[in-house]
């Protein structure tokens, strides 16, 4: 009873974890979602100590357990995907100075509308993200959190909430402005040279050339961008993953 006990608990917490990334929520069928959690679960669960669990259980317990077990996953998978909302939000901002914010497009990963260069940053993290084997670090962390942090051993805290609401905020702004500032002051010195240009010649119907204008110059920064945007976006999962671990650390104490 012990092992399934346990057994139900990684499953509970693993299911968490894998709803909650960007890359399995969304229209990612619920099937394959299922049999990864499953197939992760009998791989963990025989690291999972089973002297963690209370030597006598009751169902008050072991609810408690399962939703404990449910918040310690969705933690770790909104932690993640806050550095990829910071990306998807980079995009947003250089889409709509550029004029692209009326062409969205659906995310399949998330159901959710984005402007398309918000779709083509996050479709790059993304590649990035396998390219770097972020899949198999994620794994790795999934591992070491039972490790750290076994049933019935999280210390799930109202300051901890706090702390990761504003720091995760602060950090995703922070980011989405370092991604975006290049398209952005490119797009104002646009912005301010066809100012000028109306003052100078007031006949120039300005909405119909500064359309292409704008989507050009914003297009070729993004291009020239690209080799420090892939660069810095392996920098952002190696923190995403190191808060990871600085949150399996605050939830173990």
């Amino acid at each position: 009873m012990e092992h399934v006990l346990a057994f139900g608990f990684v499953l509970i917490r693993i299911a968490a974890i894998l709803f909650a990334l960007p890359m399995w929520s969304g229209r990612f069928p619920v099937a394959w979602k299922l049999t990864a959690a499953l197939w992760l679960s009998i791989l963990f669960g025989f690291i999972v100590p089973v002297d963690a669990l209370p030597q006598t259980l009751t169902m008050k317990l072991v609810v408690i357990g399962g939703l404990r077990e449910f918040l310690t996953g969705a933690l770790l998978g909104f932690l993640v995907r806050l550095f990829l909302a910071a990306i998807t939000l980079a995009g947003q901002l250089a889409g709509f100075q550029m004029g692209l914010a009326i062409a969205n497009v659906i995310d399949p990963a998330t159901s959710d509308r984005y402007s398309i260069v918000a779709q083509l940053l996050n479709l790059t993290a993304l590649f990035v993200l396998l390219e770097m084997d972020g899949h198999l670090m994620a794994v790795q962390v999934v591992a070491k959190s039972f490790e750290w942090i076994p049933p019935f051993s999280g210390a799930i805290r109202g300051e901890v909430f706090h702390d990761l609401v504003l720091s995760g905020g602060t950090t995703m702004f922070r980011v989405a402005l370092q991604i975006g500032w290049p398209v952005s002051v490119a797009l104002l010195l646009v912005y301010l040279a066809m100012a000028l240009l109306v003052r100078v010649a007031p006949q120039i119907n300005m909405l119909m050339v500064g359309f292409p204008i704008t989507i050009s110059v914003g297009l070729i920064v993004i291009l020239l961008g690209v080799s420090p945007f892939i660069v810095g976006t392996e920098r952002i999962f190696q923190d995403a993953f190191l808060a990871v671990e600085r949150l399996l650390a605050a939830l173990g104490t």
